[in-house]
C-alpha cells in the first residue's frame, strides 16, 4: 500500500479502545476520513511504556502543551477520536442483542446510564434453570493468599469446579461454559482442578470450557459464564486497589454471557471490601429475586374493582392509566396492571379464553422520536411480544384525552373477536 494521503476513501478501525494511537497512525495518514468504533467502558490497550516516559517524548518533541490527547500511555485511539467529533457524528449502538436482561442490566445502570435497549431474543438463549433469575450468587466463604503476585482462594477455586460439575455431570447441560476472574493465579488453580478431575474430558469437550482472565474473553461470549471474583477474607490491600481501578475488566467479565451469569464468591467480602462497583452488584444480584421481571403478573390488584390498585411499581403509573384502567373496567374489561412478561413490565394485560393482549399507555415525551415515529425500544418490545404470543394495542395519552370511548371500543371489541373464535 503506497504511503500516500488519502489513498483510501474511508479507513474502519473497530475495537478502538484497545488499539493504541501509534499503531494507526499509518491507516489514519493513507485514509480520507475514518469511523473509530469502541466501547469506553471495556478493555483498554496495554501501554509499552510507562506515563513518565510518555511525558518525556512530548516534551522532547515541543508537544506536551495541547497534545495531551496524543500520550500513548494513557489514551487509547477511542480516547483521541471522541473528542474530535462534532455531536451529530457520534453514533451509540444501543440495541443489545446477546445477553438475557438480568445480566446485561446492571452495566446498562452501572457503565452505560440506562441507554442500551435491549433487544434480546430469548427464544435463542440456553438457560440451564429457565424458572430463576439468569445472574445469580453462590455463596462461598474463602481465604485469600497470595501467590507471589496477584490473588488466589482456593476454597472459591473449588467451588467453580463443583458448579462446573453440577451443570455438566448432574444437570447435563449442554451449552457453552467460561469461567472468569480478575486474577491469573486463580485462573491457572481453577484450570489445574479441572485437569484433575475425573470428568476433565468431558468438562472441557462439553461445555466447549474456556478459562481465563478478563481479556481472554474480549469479544467472546458464553451461554453461561461463571465468575470468580477471589475477593474474602485475607484480600491484600494490593489487591483491592487493582480491582478499584480496573471497573472496566468488571464490565467484560460479566458481559460475556448469554443465558445465565453465576458468581461463586463470598458476597458479604464483596459488598464490604471497598470496590464500589462490586458492592453494588452483590447487592444487585441478592435483590433479583424479588424483581418483579422475575414473575408472571404482579400478583396485585387483580380483578381489584374499578379503581386502579397498588401495584410493585407505583411510580410508573401516569395518570392517564389510572383513568383508562378505571374506563375499561366499567366496560366489563379485567385488566391486570403491570404485569411482567420476560424482561417487560406490561402497562396492562388482558386475557380472553387463551388469547392474550398487552395494552399500553405512551406519553409522547417518552415514546416518540424527534420525526413522530414510535421509538425504537418500544417497536423493538412489541416484536418480542408478538413472538410470544401476545396481541399488542397501543393507545397515545392525547387519544385517551380525546378519543376515550372509541379507545375502550377498540379493546372490547377485540375482546369480542376472541370470544367468537372461541365459540367456534
Amino acid at each position: 500500500m503506497p504511503l500516500e494521503p488519502g489513498f483510501f476513501d474511508l479507513v474502519v478501525i473497530d475495537e478502538a479502545s484497545q488499539c493504541d494511537i501509534a499503531s494507526a497512525l499509518p491507516l489514519l495518514f493513507r485514509a480520507k476520513a475514518a469511523v473509530i468504533i469502541g466501547d469506553p467502558k471495556q478493555l483498554r490497550h496495554i501501554s509499552a511504556i510507562p506515563p513518565r516516559r510518555d511525558r518525556e517524548l512530548l516534551l522532547k518533541h515541543g508537544l506536551a502543551e495541547g497534545y495531551a490527547k496524543w500520550a500513548y500511555s494513557e489514551n487509547s485511539l477511542f480516547d483521541l477520536a471522541s473528542p474530535l467529533s462534532g455531536q451529530g457524528d457520534i453514533i451509540m449502538l444501543r440495541d443489545h442483542h446477546r445477553s438475557h436482561a438480568d445480566i446485561i442490566e446492571f452495566s446498562n445502570q452501572h457503565f452505560y446510564e440506562g441507554r442500551l435497549r435491549i433487544a434480546t431474543n430469548y427464544d435463542r438463549l440456553r438457560r440451564p434453570t429457565p424458572d430463576a433469575p439468569s445472574a445469580r450468587w453462590v455463596p462461598v466463604q474463602g481465604m485469600v493468599i497470595r501467590p507471589g503476585t496477584g490473588a488466589l482462594n482456593e476454597i472459591e477455586a473449588k467451588a467453580v469446579v463443583n458448579e462446573l460439575e453440577r451443570l455438566c455431570i448432574q444437570q447435563g447441560y449442554s451449552g457453552t461454559v467460561g469461567v472468569v476472574t480478575p486474577f491469573r493465579a486463580q485462573a491457572n488453580r481453577i484450570r489445574d482442578l479441572v485437569n484433575a478431575h475425573p470428568h476433565a474430558c468431558l468438562l472441557l469437550n462439553k461445555l466447549e470450557l474456556l478459562i481465563d482472565t478478563v481479556h481472554k474473553f474480549q469479544g467472546d461470549e458464553r451461554d453461561v459464564m461463571i465468575f470468580s471474583p477471589v475477593v474474602s477474607k485475607g484480600m491484600a490491600a494490593g489487591a483491592v486497589g487493582f480491582l478499584k481501578k480496573t471497573d472496566n475488566l468488571f464490565n467484560v467479565a460479566i458481559t460475556r454471557a448469554r443465558a445465565a451469569l453465576i458468581v461463586v464468591g463470598d458476597p458479604g467480602a464483596a459488598k464490604s471490601a471497598g470496590v464500589t462497583y462490586l458492592a453494588a452488584f452483590a447487592n444487585y444480584v441478592e435483590n433479583l429475586g424479588s424483581n418483579p421481571h422475575q414473575h408472571q403478573g404482579s400478583g396485585v390488584g387483580v380483578c381489584a374493582g374499578p379503581d386502579y390498585p397498588q401495584v410493585a411499581k407505583p411510580e410508573l403509573v401516569s395518570d392517564w392509566e389510572r383513568v383508562f384502567y378505571r374506563q375499561l373496567w366499567e366496560a366489563g374489561l379485567r385488566p391486570i396492571p403491570q404485569y411482567a412478561e420476560e424482561k417487560f413490565l406490561l402497562d396492562f394485560a388482558l386475557f380472553v379464553e387463551g388469547r392474550k393482549l398487552n395494552i399500553e399507555v405512551d406519553g409522547e415525551r417518552y415514546h416518540r422520536d424527534w420525526n413522530g415515529e414510535l421509538l425504537r425500544r418500544d417497536q423493538l418490545r412489541n416484536m418480542r411480544l408478538i413472538e410470544l404470543g401476545w396481541d399488542v394495542m397501543r393507545f397515545w395519552v392525547y387519544q385517551l384525552r380525546d378519543e376515550m370511548p372509541g379507545c375502550v371500543q377498540r379493546v372490547k371489541t377485540w375482546q369480542q373477536i376472541q370470544l367468537s373464535i372461541y365459540r367456534l
